[in-house]
């Protein structure tokens, strides 16, 4: 890499100038090598010292994990099925029946989906609560469209069980 040696006030002059009149050749040069060794810079790779020139060989990182332990996989959500100790809800569909006719291509019938949609919601009582609501899913056998409860059905489903607590 060679050293290029950058005179920022001068730099600024040549740009003031430039608004007023054409820039010279020479200084349209000093510009572009000015620019170019920014630009060198900027795209090199940059070096660290390394662990093992610093620490001696028998020591480990202090952040480096073990290779025997493994890290877990996954999203770090649990699934509705994790809920073992909270309500369940079945939903219907608010319109459709198991059997009915597809609002989507009037040709095919939708039919009852083996796993419903789910959606777990926590309620904030002192211990945690959770309500497990499973959505009624309706597939047609014609297009493929899948019709799921709305959720608006569970606003319902609260309501009424809030007004059956009290």
């Amino acid at each position: 890499m060679r050293r290029v040696d950058v005179n920022l006030d001068e730099l600024d002059q040549i740009i003031d100038r430039s608004t007023r009149a054409p820039l010279s050749e020479s200084e349209g040069q000093k510009l572009k090598t000015a620019l170019h060794a920014m630009a060198e810079r900027l795209l090199q790779k940059r070096s660290t010292e390394k662990t093992n020139a610093v620490l001696p060989p028998d020591t480990e990182p202090a952040g480096k994990p073990d290779a025997s332990e493994s890290s877990p996989s996954g999203h770090g959500r649990n699934p509705a099925t994790a809920f073992r100790g909270g309500k369940r809800v079945a939903v219907a569909h608010s319109t459709l029946h198991s059997g009915d006719t597809c609002p989507e291509c009037l040709r095919g019938r939708v039919y009852r989906q083996k796993e419903p949609a789910t959606l777990v919601r926590f309620v904030g009582h002192a211990p945690l609560e959770a309500t497990v609501f499973e959505m009624e899913r309706l597939r047609c056998n014609a297009c493929g469209e899948v019709f799921t409860a709305a959720e608006t059905t569970i606003l319902h489903e609260l309501q009424r069980s809030a007004v059956a607590r009290q």
